[in-house]
């Protein structure tokens, strides 16, 4: 494992590295851009060996980049890096301020080690590490001509565990807290598979449903609403594997047509356009999807979706509906759906969406791989 270190400008982005977690979170990856300075041309000392790092970076043998403007401090988790451009991963601005770039760092996983603390970045972090091709020099923080990025040492890997940290990275304790809460009763590891949105409406309700769940008087809507837009997300990423799957075996009813809100839309238009709850229902009924599911789908999952995700959709459709038009939540309502979502006394609906979407993935890698 080979780690390197860049300084990072604000004044090109004022929320730079939230921009970065923006598209991480979106995505799954972000690329972060070496910036070229202007008005320097400085050719950097260690190209050759620097290469050589670019090239052997890959999934397995991942390079860990630090990410300083010496205030704060973040550590990346780079699986690949490329001259090639990328700016269609990165976040727009570097678009629209017509940056230059040396070199891009795809990272799928980031840290966050100090922020706002330049005494703790500078006695605890730089002060710490050597560079192998400067005589194991201790970093100077004044007075250097370093060009970057940097090749360092120091011994600790950030991300030795399967934990993906950059869904925590600026959450407050509280949220951190519920977060693990419902990591270790309800959803143990899968809990980060699911939507970075999923997550946050999902610990937002927790949070909100514990500190009111003593006054039943209180409108628990802004609860059903935070509840619904987490099953709405996870709904929308297990029907659009569905439905890919589906339509690899049959390209035929990709030309299914449906309309949402007046306007016209075909099944392929889904995987780009969000739905609303009824519109999987009313797919699922037409004929030549139905016919096709039937055929190829395992009959496990078949009735995972008859008996329980559709069954479900219409339970949270139909509380849903009333909080929007006017009418305030119960205690009671938002606890039904509590109890669905999370698995409290029964199965969690959540738990069964994250593994039919697993296993529907495994089925459509195994028909691309035909």
């Amino acid at each position: 494992m080979h780690n390197l270190l860049i300084l990072y400008n604000p004044k090109y982005q004022s929320d730079l590295i939230n921009a970065h977690l923006n598209v991480l979170r979106e995505c799954g990856e972000v690329a972060f851009g070496k910036v070229q300075v202007k008005n320097n041309d400085m050719t950097h000392p260690f190209k050759a060996q620097l290469e050589k790092i670019y090239s052997a970076t890959n999934e397995k043998d991942f390079t860990q980049l630090f990410i300083t403007d010496y205030a704060s401090l973040y550590v990346a988790k780079v699986v690949k890096i490329t001259h090639d451009d990328c700016a269609m991963l990165a976040p727009s601005y570097y678009k629209e301020k017509d940056l230059k770039v040396d070199s891009w760092f795809i990272i799928t996983d980031m840290r966050e080690i100090y922020r706002n603390d330049f005494e703790s970045v500078r006695d605890y972090f730089l002060a710490n590490i050597t560079m192998p091709l400067r005589d194991n020099h201790t970093y100077a923080l004044y007075g250097n001509n370093y060009v970057y990025p940097l090749i360092i040492k120091q011994d600790q890997n950030y991300f030795e565990n399967e934990v993906l940290y950059y869904k925590n990275i600026y959450k407050t304790q509280k949220y951190l807290d519920t977060k693990e809460m419902l990591a270790r009763y309800c959803f143990g590891k899968s809990i980060d598979t699911l939507m970075s949105d999923s997550i946050d409406a999902l610990v937002l309700a927790e949070i909100e449903y514990l500190e009111n769940k003593e006054n039943p008087l209180n409108d628990f809507s802004a609860i059903i609403m935070k509840y619904s837009k987490s099953m709405e997300r996870e709904f929308y990423a297990l029907f659009k594997v569905l439905f890919a799957y589906l339509g690899y075996n049959n390209p035929g009813i990709l030309s299914i047509g449906y309309e949402v809100q007046g306007l016209k839309y075909r099944l392929k238009d889904i995987f780009e356009h969000k739905p609303n709850l009824g519109t999987y229902n009313y797919l699922m009924k037409k004929d030549e999807i139905a016919s096709t599911f039937e055929n190829i789908v395992p009959d496990d999952i078949k009735n995972s979706f008859s008996e329980k995700i559709l069954e479900f959709m219409q339970v949270l459709k139909d509380i849903r509906n009333e909080n929007m038009h006017g009418k305030n939540a119960s205690l009671k309502e938002a606890e039904e759906l509590r109890d669905i979502i999370l698995g409290i006394g029964k199965e969690s609906i959540l738990t069964i969406c994250l593994e039919i979407k697993a296993r529907l993935n495994a089925l459509c890698k195994e028909s691309y791989n035909r």
